[in-house]
């Protein structure tokens, strides 16, 4: 069985995140706002649900107005604290800060407590996993931006159209942060970095605990055609060279979602013709991601799909989507078959 609902619809809506909050409710944390992304309009709002997600509430800001664009990329919930890592800018991702915004009320008011650890400016902070041994595995994406190149970009080069991506940035790094006492200390280990001779690279790793303990990220890689795969035998310390996943993706956030049952699910849009983000679907592995045997085409309609982000419970698989960057949605896909 599939539920979907729709949330909300703007001008522009991207990577809307799904969480169930310590007071049973659902939380949605999206970007919406302005007329394309990046813009100075960007915003980010926070959805709550009462009912598992048949009815959703209005929009309510989590960062005051303050005339800058923001971005939200994780939202975790651990020990009863929500937080949600957001990014800064000027509206061209220039001037890049990161910070977090913490609420211990399920998302209805918001402090902010400052930047991520080690890494406080040109990073996506991503989805966070706590392995079977308790660590907290982080990822994340870094562009090593200087300021030079910055102030190149920005005074130099068009002035009036200068973007991030512009920037002479050798290469996109990805990695996690390691914490071993609940989030109080971190220590950041690098994956890999992705040389962007060729062009601008979005990696937004996602990461699984296979049942030996091995951890695999997953990331995009614009114009391959192909999901990039690298794994840590060590907790997330060291990591083996990136390769060819063999998942097709037309350069399309993945999402890995463990299992309470040992399984592995992923969602994404297996296409590597084009650029088109359809169909979207749902695979599970029972075989520690060797195979996929249970692929599940989970809409129909013809459209962009993209940037979704959720979480296992239940024998459910539940998580929020954008729909032609403008349409929230929400799936709640039964799995008790696969």
């Amino acid at each position: 069985m599939i539920r979907m609902k729709e949330i909300y619809t703007d001008t522009l809506s991207c990577e809307p995140i799904l969480r169930r909050v310590p007071n049973g409710e659902l939380l949605l944390i999206c970007q919406c706002g302005g007329p394309t992304e990046p813009h100075p309009d960007n915003r980010v709002y926070a959805f709550h649900s009462k009912d598992n997600g048949e009815t959703w509430s209005e929009k309510e800001s989590i960062y005051p107005e303050l005339g800058i664009a923001i971005y939200c990329t994780e939202v975790t919930v651990y020990n009863g604290v929500v937080t949600a890592y957001l990014t800064l800018h000027t509206g061209r991702f220039l001037d890049w800060k990161c910070v977090m915004m913490k609420s211990t009320d399920s998302g209805y008011t918001w402090q902010e407590v400052g930047a991520p650890p080690l890494l406080p400016e040109y990073t996506f902070i991503r989805g966070m996993i706590v392995c079977k041994d308790n660590t907290q595995l982080t990822p994340y994406q870094y562009y090593p931006v200087t300021k030079e190149e910055h102030d190149r970009i920005l005074f130099e080069e068009y002035p009036d159209k200068a973007v991030f991506a512009n920037t002479r940035t050798p290469c996109c790094e990805s990695g996690v942060l390691i914490s071993h006492d609940d989030g109080k200390t971190h220590e950041k280990a690098v994956a890999c970095r992705m040389s962007m001779d060729e062009g601008w690279i979005w990696s937004e790793p996602t990461l699984a605990e296979l049942s030996d303990g091995t951890i695999v990220m997953l990331m995009r890689k614009c114009r391959s055609g192909w999901l990039w795969r690298c794994d840590s035998t060590d907790g997330g310390k060291t990591w083996n060279k990136v390769y060819n996943a063999g998942i097709p993706n037309p350069s399309n956030k993945p999402k890995l979602i463990n299992m309470k049952n040992g399984k592995i699910a992923l969602l994404n849009v297996p296409n590597n013709i084009g650029r088109e983000r359809y169909p979207l679907e749902l695979w599970i592995s029972d075989d520690d991601m060797k195979t996929w045997k249970y692929k599940k085409s989970l809409s129909d309609i013809r459209a962009s799909y993209s940037y979704s982000d959720g979480f296992y419970e239940n024998g459910h698989i539940m998580f929020s989507i954008e729909k032609d960057r403008k349409t929230i949605l929400f799936f709640d896909v039964d799995v008790d078959e696969a």
